[in-house]
């Protein structure tokens, strides 16, 4: 069964109110008036002849005058009713033109953008209610929109992390196949190079996915973060350059917080190799503390080339790279800052940065802090 449209519906709705209001006025208007008209004849002389001077007889005997004042009445009323009538017609039509609309527009921009146009936005308009629906359409529009741009450049990243290491062994496979090369131990040291690569790409592109489907597993624990930081930043002194000086600040205070050890010690080697692939000389300074609202908050300051302002939302973001020709001679798909996030939103906390007032950048995270256990106390 076919529905009535909404701008019907309305548009019965508001002349159904209107002629019910007009009927009741008149009825009501015709009783009243009748009945003082009768109160009126009552108080006339009787005719003579007439038995009781009732108002029924009086009517009988009204003159020229009277019968033209009620015709009149009678007139006035069914004029006033038809033109009350006509007037509800076109408030009615206006009123549900003005209702509709807005949604005959917000139907043909849901059908656009249904069709793949994701340029299709609506202006807020008509009432509240409606002007609201047209303001979330255009954030679901520009979600979309945005979703839509990130696929795109996800599969070009992708082709892109893939085509050299690929390429590479490609052609380092077919010369040593076909005899042009010889199967040197620095070719396959170089074949071996590249596969690594390419698995580790897989890997990332894997956990990556993973983790944005909220599939990843933790095994939560009572930790100390700062015994963590102090351990991985000893580990990456001393696989740091020597023009780079590698140093924690803080990590003596016990700062405890409810996390997976494993999961976090991976955010925190994303954390500190991108600060270190990114400084040729100068420091990374890995800081921990204990924030006033209870949150344990790790910054890693390095003194390298810093983020361009531009970027600085975009640093999380799969295959973000501020700088792509140097990304792609350091290493790194631009994979492990994403994963950090992930990481770091499963555990309740929250990633950030900034550029670093002396140079460089910072880049860090909060994570909501915990009480000391029985079985890891409290030090002093």
């Amino acid at each position: 069964m076919r529905r009535a449209s909404l701008g019907m519906q309305v548009f019965i709705s508001i002349l159904s109110v209107a002629l019910g209001a007009v009927l009741a006025v008149g009825l009501t208007a015709r009783s009243a008036l009748s009945a003082a008209f009768d109160a009126y004849l009552a108080h006339l002389p009787t005719p003579r002849g007439a038995i009781g001077g009732r108002p029924r007889m009086g009517r009988m005997l009204l003159g020229a005058a009277e019968q033209t004042f009620v015709a009149t009445v009678d007139r006035s009323v069914i004029i006033g009713a038809v033109v009350a009538v006509l007037v509800a017609l076109a408030v009615a039509l206006l009123l549900a033109r003005y209702l509709t609309m807005p949604i005959r527009r917000l139907e043909l921009a849901a059908e656009a953008l249904a069709e793949g146009d994701l340029e299709q936005r609506v202006e807020a308009a008509g009432p509240t209610e409606v002007a609201l629906l047209g303001d979330a359409f255009n954030r679901m529009a520009d979600s979309l929109q945005e979703a839509e741009e990130l696929r795109r450049r996800l599969v070009a990243d992708v082709s892109h992390e893939l085509r050299n290491p690929i390429a590479a062994a490609r052609v380092h496979a077919e010369g040593m196949a076909e005899g042009l090369l010889d199967a040197s131990p620095e070719r396959l040291e170089a074949l071996v190079g590249d596969l690594l690569h390419l698995s580790a790409l897989v890997e990332d592109l894997h956990e990556l996915a993973v983790a944005e489907a909220g599939q990843l597993r933790y095994d939560i624990i009572t930790m100390d973060l700062a015994a963590l930081v102090r351990r991985e930043t000893e580990r990456a002194a001393a696989a740091a350059s020597t023009a780079v000086e590698v140093t924690a600040v803080g990590v003596h205070t016990p700062a405890w917080v409810e996390g997976d050890e494993l999961r976090l010690t991976e955010v925190l080697r994303n954390l500190l190799s991108n600060a270190l692939r990114h400084t040729a000389a100068g420091s990374v300074e890995v800081a921990v503390s204990v924030l006033a609202d209870e949150r344990v908050e790790v910054r890693v300051a390095d003194t390298g080339e810093g983020i361009p302002p531009e970027d600085i939302d975009y640093v999380f973001e799969r295959f973000y790279r501020a700088d792509a020709a140097r990304a792609t001679d350091t290493g790194g798909a631009g994979l492990g800052l994403a994963i950090a996030r992930r990481i770091v939103e499963d555990h309740g906390g929250t990633v950030f940065a900034q550029s670093n007032p002396g140079g460089g950048a910072i880049v860090g995270f909060r994570l909501p802090g915990t009480a000391a256990t029985e079985e890891h106390p409290a030090q002093f």
